[in-house]
């Protein structure tokens, strides 16, 4: 695996004209051009401000529920060694939900303690498709604290698409997860990047998850820059499988590709909401790979999108 590739698995690369993108209209514009529904409720995927929570984690979520976050999502570093019990205490006192549970590989207990290098190798072999499923029993537990109904898992690793055999058997191995959530009464769910979506032999690895997973048992969270990223359609994905999507990620990106404050690159969030409701998606998180300013980052995204109409 690349070590670029890899940063971005652990951690969880230009647009074609065709797809929702905005030209030079401000965000504020964009905000205000549609019609008078309004999100009630905007999610944080906690990822974006992993150094923040590293530092204070209990901080970073007061800090979050005081600009107005609802809802938050925790990445794949999962909980940094707190008990449940214990986040949950906190997010009752200051009025955040956590709907959505997350999948992360299995590691050893001493990974916190390994040189870099060293922990991202362990963590991206923990997180190839034959672990999958003790990775969601793992995960299970952390759910089933928190009443959550549905767990995502961040991705499979890109090297896990290098041929049609290798996907079909990731496509297998996301069945067999389908079916163990739901014994427990929890849907899986799979988040996309852009390597689902690079073509082998003519096909699109991601519509062929889509297409030959249970839709009983597995449900997608979508998140907006990586389609973008890898010259996708949101609108084209929205419609052709409306109904598969539990979740969006609300992740923008600039007219060169690069990661941006949600409402402030090019992506045409009023349209994406409203087509993913109408899909069936129900919550929505705020999302920022690496920003140079978490805590800007949350704010403007937030700012956006509480005066967004859509």
């Amino acid at each position: 695996m690349r070590r670029r590739e890899l940063l971005r698995f652990a951690g969880a690369a230009l647009v074609p004209a065709t797809l929702m993108a905005h030209g030079r209209t401000s965000a504020a514009e964009r905000a205000m051009q549609r019609g008078g529904r309004r999100l009630t409720q905007i999610g944080l995927q906690l990822s974006t401000v992993t150094r923040l929570l590293m530092q204070d984690f209990e901080g970073t979520l007061r800090h979050a529920a005081g600009i107005g976050y609802t809802l938050v999502e925790f990445s794949a570093m999962g909980l940094l060694g707190r008990p449940v019990e214990h986040v949950k205490q906190l997010m009752a006192e200051i009025g955040l939900q956590a709907p959505i549970g997350r999948v992360s590989p299995k590691l050893p207990a001493d990974v916190m303690r390994m040189p870099r290098e060293e922990a991202m190798r362990v963590f991206a072999e923990r997180g190839q498709a034959k672990y999958l499923v003790e990775n969601v029993q793992h995960a299970l537990e952390d759910a089933q604290a928190f009443g959550q109904k549905v767990i995502n898992l961040p991705a499979l690793p890109p090297t896990e698409f290098a041929s049609l055999d290798q996907v079909k058997a990731s496509i297998e191995a996301i069945n067999t997860a389908g079916e163990v959530c739901a014994a427990q009464g929890v849907q899986f769910g799979y988040h996309n990047h852009d390597w689902e979506l690079a073509p082998i032999d003519g096909v699109v690895p991601y519509d062929l998850m889509i297409e030959q997973t249970d839709p009983g048992n597995v449900s997608f969270q979508l998140d907006s820059y990586w389609i973008v990223k890898a010259g996708g359609n949101l609108s084209d994905y929205l419609s052709r499988y409306s109904g598969r999507f539990n979740s969006c990620h609300l992740k923008d990106i600039d007219e060169h590709g690069d990661f941006e404050d949600v409402g402030h690159g090019t992506i045409d969030f009023p349209r994406f909401v409203a087509e993913a409701e109408a899909a069936g998606a129900r919550h929505f998180f705020v999302e920022r790979d690496n920003p140079p300013d978490p805590a800007h980052a949350i704010q403007r995204s937030y700012d956006y999108l509480r005066d967004m109409t859509y």
